[in-house]
Protein backbone atom coordinates (compact mmCIF):
# COMPACT_ATOMS: atom_id res chain seq x y z
CA UNK A 1 0.00 0.00 0.00
CA UNK A 2 1.39 3.30 -1.21
CA UNK A 3 0.46 6.36 1.15
CA UNK A 4 -0.39 9.42 -0.49
CA UNK A 5 0.21 12.82 0.05
CA UNK A 6 -3.03 15.61 0.27
CA UNK A 7 -3.97 17.26 -2.86
CA UNK A 8 -3.05 20.90 -2.70
CA UNK A 9 -3.79 22.94 -5.51
CA UNK A 10 -0.28 24.62 -4.75
CA UNK A 11 2.22 23.09 -2.17
CA UNK A 12 5.58 24.91 -2.93
CA UNK A 13 4.80 28.93 -1.75
CA UNK A 14 6.88 32.28 -2.03
CA UNK A 15 7.66 33.88 1.30
CA UNK A 16 8.49 36.86 -0.64
CA UNK A 17 5.75 37.05 -3.34
CA UNK A 18 3.16 35.89 0.21
CA UNK A 19 4.19 38.62 2.74
CA UNK A 20 2.14 41.84 2.82
CA UNK A 21 2.79 45.47 5.09
CA UNK A 22 0.98 47.81 6.42
CA UNK A 23 2.06 51.31 7.47
CA UNK A 24 -0.93 50.83 10.22
CA UNK A 25 0.14 47.65 11.57
CA UNK A 26 2.02 43.80 11.18
CA UNK A 27 -0.20 41.79 8.87
CA UNK A 28 -0.58 38.45 8.85
CA UNK A 29 -1.16 36.31 5.16
CA UNK A 30 -3.02 33.07 5.91
CA UNK A 31 -0.82 30.74 2.96
CA UNK A 32 -2.32 27.14 4.33
CA UNK A 33 -4.77 26.08 6.26
CA UNK A 34 -5.65 22.50 7.08
CA UNK A 35 -7.55 20.03 9.64
CA UNK A 36 -4.04 19.81 11.16
CA UNK A 37 -2.29 23.37 11.05
CA UNK A 38 -2.15 26.63 9.59
CA UNK A 39 0.97 28.37 7.85
CA UNK A 40 0.98 32.09 7.70
CA UNK A 41 3.50 34.92 7.03
CA UNK A 42 3.94 37.88 9.01
CA UNK A 43 5.15 41.26 7.39
CA UNK A 44 6.35 43.75 10.47
CA UNK A 45 7.62 46.95 9.88
CA UNK A 46 9.66 48.77 12.30
CA UNK A 47 7.86 49.31 15.54
CA UNK A 48 4.67 47.60 14.81
CA UNK A 49 3.67 44.48 17.34
CA UNK A 50 2.46 41.28 17.32
CA UNK A 51 0.02 41.44 20.39
CA UNK A 52 1.50 38.69 23.17
CA UNK A 53 -1.15 35.70 23.61
CA UNK A 54 -1.08 32.09 24.03
CA UNK A 55 -3.15 29.39 22.47
CA UNK A 56 -4.54 27.24 24.66
CA UNK A 57 -4.53 23.73 22.02
CA UNK A 58 -1.50 23.84 19.75
CA UNK A 59 2.12 24.79 19.28
CA UNK A 60 2.98 28.16 17.67
CA UNK A 61 6.42 27.85 15.80
CA UNK A 62 7.75 31.20 14.18
CA UNK A 63 11.09 30.65 11.32
CA UNK A 64 12.15 34.44 11.30
CA UNK A 65 13.00 34.93 7.35
CA UNK A 66 14.35 38.31 7.24
CA UNK A 67 14.97 41.38 10.62
CA UNK A 68 14.61 41.28 13.84
CA UNK A 69 12.28 41.27 16.55
CA UNK A 70 12.34 41.48 20.14
CA UNK A 71 9.78 38.27 21.14
CA UNK A 72 7.96 38.61 24.33
CA UNK A 73 8.12 35.64 26.57
CA UNK A 74 5.63 36.69 28.98
CA UNK A 75 5.59 38.07 33.24
CA UNK A 76 7.96 40.90 31.27
CA UNK A 77 10.83 38.71 29.81
CA UNK A 78 11.65 38.85 25.76
CA UNK A 79 14.56 38.30 23.85
CA UNK A 80 15.65 38.89 20.39
CA UNK A 81 15.56 36.53 17.54
CA UNK A 82 16.41 37.14 14.34
CA UNK A 83 16.89 35.99 10.27
CA UNK A 84 17.89 32.42 10.54
CA UNK A 85 16.22 31.36 14.34
CA UNK A 86 13.31 29.48 14.99
CA UNK A 87 11.21 29.95 18.42
CA UNK A 88 8.33 27.51 19.62
CA UNK A 89 5.46 28.13 21.88
CA UNK A 90 4.10 25.46 23.43
CA UNK A 91 0.18 25.41 24.17
CA UNK A 92 -0.43 28.38 26.77
CA UNK A 93 3.34 29.57 26.47
CA UNK A 94 3.41 33.69 25.89
CA UNK A 95 4.52 34.83 22.71
CA UNK A 96 4.71 37.46 20.42
CA UNK A 97 6.42 40.22 19.04
CA UNK A 98 7.72 43.88 18.54
CA UNK A 99 9.97 44.81 15.38
CA UNK A 100 12.41 47.58 17.75
CA UNK A 101 14.91 47.79 14.60
CA UNK A 102 15.28 49.94 11.44
CA UNK A 103 14.33 47.01 8.49
CA UNK A 104 11.12 45.13 8.22
CA UNK A 105 11.16 41.69 9.54
CA UNK A 106 9.24 38.71 7.73
CA UNK A 107 8.28 35.85 9.59
CA UNK A 108 6.67 32.29 9.24
CA UNK A 109 4.34 30.99 11.64
CA UNK A 110 3.54 27.19 11.90
CA UNK A 111 0.04 26.74 13.97
CA UNK A 112 -0.25 22.81 14.87
CA UNK A 113 -3.84 22.36 16.08
CA UNK A 114 -7.31 21.31 14.21
CA UNK A 115 -8.70 25.27 14.84
CA UNK A 116 -6.51 28.14 15.62
CA UNK A 117 -7.38 29.95 19.18
CA UNK A 118 -5.99 33.06 20.58
CA UNK A 119 -6.14 34.33 24.04
CA UNK A 120 -4.65 38.03 24.55
CA UNK A 121 -2.07 37.96 27.38
CA UNK A 122 0.66 39.96 28.71
CA UNK A 123 4.44 40.32 27.29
Amino acid sequence: MTDTLPSYTHRTFDVEKSVRFSQEKAIVTEIVITKHSSIAVWGVRPGQQVQAHTHPDGQDTWIVIRGELTYYLGDGHKKIISAGQIDVAEPLQVHGAINEGTEDAVFISIYSAPSLKVVTASP
